[in-house]
């Protein structure tokens, strides 16, 4: 791995794939996991360790430049794009823990896999010198391509309710892959179920949510302002840029379509770009993707902005995240929306890549952690002064 790649050539080297991946993304969906070709191509590109820290031999780059590796790689296969956002989120949690987690994982291959599945589906025991973990862990994107993941567990009150979660790094030789991912969109991403029972963690591989909504690190190192940053708020972005890509995609394919001069069925026109409703419904749908990716950087940016000055985001900053991933989220869906309007029924031919791209977004959109209307709530609630009813913004 070249540690001497900027943040810009990382950018770029993401897009060089996109001709490989965009032929592979069929695979992809048809086998329910990203093609190995393809796969191999972004772990040697080491877009997988974007976020993990130097020391590792990672990238440690900045938030805007997470979100463009992102969104190149799903504007060639949403699959790739999506096992980038995750290894990377996961990864940066490392960010958080000590150099004796770091060497567990990444002293034998500085290129480990990390993935995540955060929910608390799990009991985690403690027994001496750390927990026993037994349980199922569904929506594991990756599995087939990672060496460790963080695996959630809940923390239970006198009362038995929920009050934190605990997240703990196991390696993924010792779970199993049941066969779950049955889906209509976000096929590629292989996103099965892990089971594990009796798993023993050390104490120094786990952490609780907790810690990290509070800024709490156990990091032996002071000098990684990166991990400083709310990764909780910043995370999520990469699900923005990964939906901007596969909506580029999309208005790529639409474009290359219209530009072969067809005719509108049923009108007078002889050739579709000659149409103003064509027109209107393209250039709409361009401005709707641009706006999508104007917030997501905007968002990306005072991110950046708060770890190179050293200085914490307010509330209200942080819940003006939120929204901006609510509008990005929104808008992809309305562009893809309007290039579909192009096509016409003849895009929802299994043999078009636009309908395997319109499933894909309308699936990855509406990931939990950019739900949109509670986006929107949540920046309201700052914007009013009110409490807020939902922790981890």
């Amino acid at each position: 791995m070249d540690m001497a790649v900027s943040n810009t050539e990382l950018v770029r080297n993401a897009r060089t794939l996109r001709p490989l991946l965009r032929a592979n993304a069929e695979e992809s969906a048809a086998t329910r996991r990203l093609a190995a070709e393809s796969a191999a191509a972004v772990r040697d590109g080491g877009f997988l360790q974007s976020l993990v820290p130097r020391r590792c031999g990672g990238y440690e780059v900045d938030i805007q430049t997470y979100c463009g590796i992102c969104e190149e790689l799903s504007r060639g296969d949403s699959a790739a794009g999506w096992l980038a956002m995750v290894a990377n989120s996961s990864a940066s949690l490392l960010g958080l823990l000590p150099d004796k987690t770091r060497n567990d994982v990444f002293g034998a291959d500085a290129r480990a896999v990390v993935i995540g599945q955060w929910a608390p589906t799990a009991n985690a025991t403690p027994v001496k010198g750390g927990w026993m973990l037994t349980g199922k862990w569904p929506w594991a994107s990756g599995c087939f391509e990672a060496q460790w993941s963080f695996l959630g567990s809940a923390v239970l009150d006198a009362s038995g309710s929920l009050v934190d979660v605990r997240l703990a790094l196991v390696p993924t030789s010792e779970l199993k892959i049941e066969d779950t991912w049955y889906v209509a969109g976000m096929a590629g991403t292989g996103s099965n179920t892990f089971v594990g029972k009796d798993i023993f963690v050390p104490e120094h591989r786990t952490m609780l949510i907790s810690e990290m909504l509070s800024g709490i690190s156990r990091s032996d190192h002071s000098d990684e302002p990166l991990y400083r940053a709310p990764l909780i708020t910043a995370l999520p972005l990469g699900i923005c840029s990964a939906a901007i890509g596969m909506a580029e995609a999309a208005f790529d394919f639409t474009l290359e379509n219209l530009e072969r001069g067809k005719p509108i069925v049923t009108s007078l026109y002889r050739d579709a770009r000659q149409s103003p409703s064509y027109q209107l419904n393209l250039a709409d749908a361009r401005g709707l993707i641009d706006s999508a990716r104007l917030h997501t950087m905007r968002a990306a940016s005072d991110i950046d902005r708060s770890v190179s000055s050293g200085t914490s985001m307010t509330d209200i900053e942080r819940a003006r995240v939120r929204l901006d991933a609510a509008v990005a989220q929104k808008r992809v869906r309305e562009a893809v929306d309007l290039l579909l309007n192009i096509g016409g029924a003849s895009v929802f031919m299994l043999s078009n890549p636009v309908q395997r791209i319109w499933r894909d977004i309308e699936t990855c959109t509406r990931h939990a952690y950019i739900n949109g209307d509670l986006g929107r709530e949540i920046y309201a609630r700052a914007l009013l002064k009110l409490d807020q009813v939902s922790a981890g913004f």
